[in-house]
Protein backbone atom coordinates (compact mmCIF):
# COMPACT_ATOMS: atom_id res chain seq x y z
CA UNK A 1 0.00 0.00 0.00
CA UNK A 2 1.75 3.07 -1.28
CA UNK A 3 1.78 5.84 1.42
CA UNK A 4 1.11 9.44 0.87
CA UNK A 5 3.14 11.75 0.89
CA UNK A 6 2.79 14.69 3.22
CA UNK A 7 3.93 18.36 3.41
CA UNK A 8 4.51 21.19 5.52
CA UNK A 9 1.67 23.73 5.52
CA UNK A 10 4.57 26.66 4.68
CA UNK A 11 5.48 24.16 1.42
CA UNK A 12 2.18 24.11 0.87
CA UNK A 13 1.36 27.84 0.74
CA UNK A 14 4.33 28.52 -0.77
CA UNK A 15 3.57 26.05 -3.69
CA UNK A 16 0.06 27.77 -4.09
CA UNK A 17 1.79 31.75 -3.77
CA UNK A 18 4.54 30.79 -5.74
CA UNK A 19 4.34 34.44 -7.50
CA UNK A 20 4.95 35.92 -3.48
CA UNK A 21 7.87 33.90 -3.39
CA UNK A 22 9.26 35.18 -7.10
CA UNK A 23 8.40 39.07 -5.75
CA UNK A 24 10.48 38.12 -2.48
CA UNK A 25 13.76 37.32 -4.15
CA UNK A 26 13.16 40.54 -6.96
CA UNK A 27 12.82 42.79 -4.07
CA UNK A 28 16.34 40.99 -2.01
CA UNK A 29 18.12 41.29 -5.64
CA UNK A 30 16.99 45.41 -6.13
CA UNK A 31 17.75 45.45 -2.41
CA UNK A 32 21.04 44.30 -3.07
CA UNK A 33 21.82 46.23 -6.20
CA UNK A 34 20.53 49.24 -4.52
CA UNK A 35 22.63 49.16 -1.79
CA UNK A 36 25.11 48.51 -3.88
CA UNK A 37 25.29 51.48 -5.79
CA UNK A 38 24.42 53.70 -3.06
CA UNK A 39 28.20 51.95 -1.38
CA UNK A 40 30.34 52.89 -4.60
CA UNK A 41 28.68 55.68 -4.85
CA UNK A 42 29.75 56.90 -0.84
CA UNK A 43 33.10 55.48 -1.95
CA UNK A 44 33.78 57.55 -4.72
CA UNK A 45 32.50 60.80 -2.68
CA UNK A 46 35.58 59.61 -0.25
CA UNK A 47 37.93 59.04 -2.28
CA UNK A 48 37.19 62.42 -3.97
CA UNK A 49 37.47 64.16 -0.50
CA UNK A 50 40.48 62.70 0.34
CA UNK A 51 41.98 63.76 -3.02
CA UNK A 52 41.04 67.18 -2.84
CA UNK A 53 43.43 69.20 -1.02
CA UNK A 54 41.25 72.66 -0.17
CA UNK A 55 44.55 75.65 -0.56
CA UNK A 56 45.76 77.35 2.72
CA UNK A 57 44.94 80.79 3.39
CA UNK A 58 48.13 83.09 1.78
CA UNK A 59 50.86 83.45 4.32
CA UNK A 60 53.55 85.96 3.49
CA UNK A 61 56.82 83.94 2.35
CA UNK A 62 59.13 83.41 4.85
CA UNK A 63 62.47 84.92 3.32
CA UNK A 64 65.12 82.38 5.15
CA UNK A 65 63.83 79.82 3.10
CA UNK A 66 65.04 81.66 0.12
CA UNK A 67 67.88 83.30 1.65
CA UNK A 68 70.83 83.45 -0.96
CA UNK A 69 74.50 82.71 -0.75
CA UNK A 70 76.87 85.53 -1.10
CA UNK A 71 79.01 84.21 -2.36
CA UNK A 72 77.11 82.99 -5.65
CA UNK A 73 76.38 86.32 -6.43
CA UNK A 74 79.47 87.39 -6.65
CA UNK A 75 79.96 84.75 -10.14
CA UNK A 76 76.93 85.66 -12.20
CA UNK A 77 77.19 87.95 -15.25
CA UNK A 78 73.48 88.52 -16.40
CA UNK A 79 71.09 90.82 -14.70
CA UNK A 80 68.01 92.72 -15.73
CA UNK A 81 65.30 95.45 -14.44
CA UNK A 82 61.64 94.24 -14.87
CA UNK A 83 58.76 96.74 -14.51
CA UNK A 84 55.51 94.89 -13.25
CA UNK A 85 52.41 97.36 -13.77
CA UNK A 86 49.58 96.70 -11.62
CA UNK A 87 46.29 98.04 -9.78
CA UNK A 88 45.27 98.86 -6.64
CA UNK A 89 42.04 100.22 -7.92
CA UNK A 90 40.73 100.95 -11.24
CA UNK A 91 37.75 103.06 -12.11
CA UNK A 92 34.06 102.58 -13.50
CA UNK A 93 30.73 103.46 -13.02
CA UNK A 94 31.81 107.08 -13.66
CA UNK A 95 34.69 107.39 -12.28
CA UNK A 96 34.26 105.49 -9.26
CA UNK A 97 37.42 103.42 -7.40
CA UNK A 98 36.95 99.49 -7.42
CA UNK A 99 39.32 98.07 -5.24
CA UNK A 100 41.58 95.50 -6.38
CA UNK A 101 43.85 92.81 -4.46
CA UNK A 102 46.84 92.23 -6.28
CA UNK A 103 49.50 89.27 -6.01
CA UNK A 104 52.51 89.73 -7.14
CA UNK A 105 54.24 85.86 -8.63
CA UNK A 106 57.32 85.13 -9.26
CA UNK A 107 58.26 82.00 -11.35
CA UNK A 108 61.70 80.07 -12.05
CA UNK A 109 61.03 78.62 -15.36
CA UNK A 110 64.35 77.07 -15.71
CA UNK A 111 64.62 73.22 -15.50
CA UNK A 112 68.27 72.93 -13.80
CA UNK A 113 69.18 76.49 -13.16
CA UNK A 114 68.22 78.92 -10.56
CA UNK A 115 67.45 82.38 -10.13
CA UNK A 116 68.32 85.33 -8.16
CA UNK A 117 65.85 88.02 -7.05
CA UNK A 118 67.77 91.01 -5.66
CA UNK A 119 65.71 93.54 -4.50
CA UNK A 120 61.33 93.95 -4.84
CA UNK A 121 60.42 97.56 -4.88
CA UNK A 122 56.30 98.13 -4.74
CA UNK A 123 55.78 102.20 -6.20
CA UNK A 124 52.50 104.54 -5.94
CA UNK A 125 51.21 106.14 -8.85
CA UNK A 126 53.48 109.17 -8.19
CA UNK A 127 56.50 106.87 -8.57
CA UNK A 128 57.32 107.02 -5.00
CA UNK A 129 58.75 104.15 -2.90
CA UNK A 130 55.71 102.89 -1.19
CA UNK A 131 57.57 99.21 0.26
CA UNK A 132 60.39 97.23 -0.50
CA UNK A 133 60.01 93.52 -0.15
CA UNK A 134 63.36 92.40 0.52
CA UNK A 135 66.64 93.12 3.14
CA UNK A 136 68.76 90.72 0.82
CA UNK A 137 68.54 88.75 -2.16
CA UNK A 138 66.66 85.19 -2.25
CA UNK A 139 67.28 82.44 -4.62
CA UNK A 140 64.44 80.39 -6.66
CA UNK A 141 65.60 76.74 -7.40
CA UNK A 142 64.65 75.47 -11.14
CA UNK A 143 60.63 75.75 -11.39
CA UNK A 144 59.86 77.16 -8.05
CA UNK A 145 57.48 80.03 -7.46
CA UNK A 146 57.11 83.01 -4.75
CA UNK A 147 54.30 85.22 -4.12
CA UNK A 148 53.49 88.69 -2.68
CA UNK A 149 49.94 90.11 -1.74
CA UNK A 150 49.22 93.41 -2.05
CA UNK A 151 45.68 93.61 -0.14
CA UNK A 152 42.49 95.04 -1.34
CA UNK A 153 42.20 97.17 1.63
CA UNK A 154 45.69 99.05 0.78
CA UNK A 155 45.20 101.58 -1.49
CA UNK A 156 48.28 103.24 -1.27
CA UNK A 157 49.53 102.28 -4.80
CA UNK A 158 46.73 103.90 -6.53
CA UNK A 159 45.84 103.14 -10.54
CA UNK A 160 49.15 103.26 -11.27
CA UNK A 161 51.36 101.51 -8.67
CA UNK A 162 54.10 99.61 -10.34
CA UNK A 163 56.75 96.98 -9.40
CA UNK A 164 60.37 97.00 -9.58
CA UNK A 165 61.83 93.61 -9.68
CA UNK A 166 65.60 93.06 -9.98
CA UNK A 167 67.17 89.88 -10.73
CA UNK A 168 70.56 88.15 -11.79
CA UNK A 169 71.36 84.63 -12.53
CA UNK A 170 73.95 83.03 -15.04
CA UNK A 171 74.56 83.78 -18.85
CA UNK A 172 71.95 81.42 -20.46
CA UNK A 173 69.36 81.65 -18.20
CA UNK A 174 66.05 82.44 -18.82
CA UNK A 175 64.10 85.27 -17.09
CA UNK A 176 62.11 84.42 -14.60
CA UNK A 177 58.43 84.91 -15.40
CA UNK A 178 56.61 87.52 -13.24
CA UNK A 179 52.94 88.39 -13.61
CA UNK A 180 50.79 90.79 -11.48
CA UNK A 181 47.25 89.06 -10.83
CA UNK A 182 44.44 91.28 -9.87
CA UNK A 183 40.92 90.52 -8.40
CA UNK A 184 37.82 92.91 -7.09
CA UNK A 185 34.35 92.34 -6.44
CA UNK A 186 31.76 94.75 -6.69
CA UNK A 187 28.16 93.10 -5.28
CA UNK A 188 27.39 90.44 -7.59
CA UNK A 189 30.01 91.05 -10.09
CA UNK A 190 33.54 90.36 -9.97
CA UNK A 191 36.56 91.11 -12.32
CA UNK A 192 40.04 89.96 -12.79
CA UNK A 193 42.68 90.26 -14.98
CA UNK A 194 46.86 90.16 -15.14
CA UNK A 195 49.66 91.95 -16.63
CA UNK A 196 53.18 90.50 -17.23
CA UNK A 197 56.46 92.08 -16.54
CA UNK A 198 58.58 93.77 -19.43
CA UNK A 199 62.30 94.66 -18.98
CA UNK A 200 63.38 98.13 -18.54
CA UNK A 201 67.29 97.81 -18.62
CA UNK A 202 69.34 95.88 -21.13
CA UNK A 203 70.76 92.36 -20.07
CA UNK A 204 74.56 92.82 -19.29
CA UNK A 205 76.66 90.60 -21.41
Amino acid sequence: MQVKQEYPDWFLWLWEKWYVLFLLLGALILVFIGGAVYLDNRFAQVQNQLAYVAPRSYQPPDLKKYQADKADLEKLTRSQSLYVPCYSHIYYHGGSPLLLETTLSIRNINRDQPVIITSIEYFDTDGKLVKSYLEQPIRLTPFQTIEFLVEEKDSTGGSGANFLVNWTADEGVNQPLIEAVMIGASGPRAIAFSRNAIAISPVDN
